[in-house]
C-alpha cells in the first residue's frame, strides 16, 4: 500500500496557524471575535454535517478563511511572502 500525503489536514493546520497569527495580530476586541468567530463557524459546520458534502464545505470554509487572514494581515503590515 503507498502511503498518502494528507494535504486535506496540512490546508486545515496552515489556515489554523495564519487565523492564529492574526488573532495575535488584530488591534481590538472585535477583530478578535471575527477572527476566532468564523474559525468557530468553521468548525462547527464541519463537525455537524459528517456527509461528503459537509466535508467540502467545511474545507472551502477553511481555505477562504485562510486567505481572508492572509489579506488582514497584509492590510495590517506584515509581510507575508
Amino acid at each position: 500500500m503507498i502511503p498518502q500525503i494528507p494535504y486535506q489536514a496540512i490546508g486545515i493546520g496552515i489556515a489554523v496557524i495564519l487565523g492564529v497569527w492574526a488573532f495575535v495580530v488584530a488591534e481590538t476586541a472585535k477583530e478578535r471575535a471575527v477572527i476566532a468567530g468564523f474559525a468557530i463557524l468553521i468548525f462547527l459546520v464541519g463537525s455537524t454535517f459528517r456527509s461528503l458534502a459537509g466535508q467540502v464545505v467545511s474545507l472551502a470554509g477553511w481555505i477562504l478563511y485562510g486567505i481572508g487572514c492572509i489579506v488582514f494581515l497584509r492590510l495590517n503590515g506584515m509581510e507575508i511572502r
